[in-house]
């Protein structure tokens, strides 16, 4: 059964009086201008209104939501504002007889009341009392371009932004190859060293101090502030203390890993677990001067690779998977640079680089994960000692 007109006439009259345009018209103005209303509904991915039509009607929602779409100068189309239950469409058109300048598409079940433009021209012409109704279509036709230069200020911002993004990240790609190049003259470099005297500082402490200038001199040009690369003492005294808790099951870990490589490798039969300040001559000699330049680069480490790599690729990578792809990504390159010494100190790098990175992550400084480093890279090579994975 069909709904009765003079229902259908009192549902659009108590419309047309709670949208805003309307909203100083009188009951029998509303009467009036309800009789030359119909009802629409449009269907879910619907056009209420297509950019470039030419403008016969306005319409006014009364349930669903709808998007207002752009089409670009590449014929795309962008989203620039949602209307809803008691929102117009279409009333410029009474000023500037113009094609639609937008699209307006349904959300979802859209249902709407069309008013003829030409019925509200032929109305407020021949009742005086429906001239506010012009004004306050006025009124909102400027309050809708306010809003409209204030999404076009803040849109330029964001290409503004974008285009700053894109700079950085050409200058961000640059640091990389100029750190891979050096890494693999470093790799070779440091492996005949390390064959010659049995260590690789003399190549490994410089190239860290290089990677360390490169890194400052990219901070400097970025024009990002410092804590966008860790650089923050904010909340160090927290994030200290947590990186410790968190670091304290890692460093237990190691016991475990050092009590299986003493019980399953051979070269390593007959070590103690706890290798610093021991009286067996078997396993590596604890080094002060090492050991102490090992507490003072870590820092500079960290700084190259979750302050230099990780931080700026989460800002610059977008989706659900961005913090760790940086992470991951961030990390190779931290595992890659321990291949020198061996594959074995390179996996255990890349595990406790996961680790880092994580804690990094979750903290966006580089004092607490400094701390974690030096802690679990003392305690892993200078009191267990993990010897044989160098």
């Amino acid at each position: 059964m069909s709904t009765p007109i003079v229902e259908l006439e009192d549902d659009a009259r108590a419309l047309l009086g709670r949208c805003a345009i309307f909203r100083r018209c009188s009951t029998a103005d509303l009467g009036a201008l309800a009789h030359s209303t119909r009802w629409v509904d449009y269907a879910d991915g619907v056009d209420l209104v297509r950019e470039g039509d030419t403008p016969e009607e306005l319409l006014i929602i009364e349930h669903g939501q709808a998007q207002v779409l752009k089409r670009g100068v590449n014929g795309d189309e962008h989203l620039i504002n949602r209307v809803g239950p008691g929102d117009s469409i279409g009333e410029m058109a009474l000023f500037d007889l113009v094609p639609r300048s937008a699209t307006v598409r349904a959300e979802g079940p859209v249902r709407g009341l069309s008013l003829p433009l030409s019925d509200i021209v032929h109305l407020a012409e021949s009742r005086p009392s429906l001239v506010p109704v012009l004004m306050d279509i006025g009124a909102l036709v400027a309050e809708r371009l306010r809003v409209t230069s204030a999404n076009a200020a803040a849109s330029a911002d964001r290409i503004l932004a974008q285009e700053r993004t894109r700079a950085v990240m050409g200058r961000f790609t640059l640091l990389l190859m100029l750190a891979y190049t050096l890494y693999t003259w470093v790799l070779g470099t440091a492996m005949r060293v390390k064959e010659t005297f049995g260590h690789s500082e003399f190549v490994t402490v410089p190239a860290i101090f290089v990677c360390c200038a490169i890194m400052f001199v990219f901070v400097r040009v970025s024009r990002y502030p410092a804590r966008f690369f860790g650089l923050t003492t904010e909340n160090a005294g927290p994030h200290v203390r947590e990186a410790v808790l968190f670091t304290l099951p890692l460093m237990a870990a190691t016991v475990l890993l050092k009590l299986a490589l003493v019980t399953w490798v051979p070269a390593m039969h007959g070590q103690p677990l706890f290798q610093m300040f021991s009286s067996s001559s078997s396993g590596s000699t604890f080094n002060p001067w090492l050991a102490a330049a090992y507490v003072v680069f870590a820092p500079f480490q960290e700084l190259i690779y979750r302050g230099g790599v990780q931080g700026p690729l989460s800002h610059f990578l977008t989706g659900r998977w961005s913090t760790w792809l940086a992470i991951v990504g961030a990390n190779i390159i931290f595992s890659a640079a321990h291949l020198y010494v061996s594959p074995g100190l390179a996996v255990v790098a890349f595990v406790a680089g996961l680790f880092w990175g994580w804690l990094y992550a979750r903290q966006g400084g580089l004092i607490g994960v400094s701390v974690s480093h030096v802690l679990l890279g003392f305690w892993a090579f200078e009191v267990v000692d993990l010897g044989v994975l160098e």
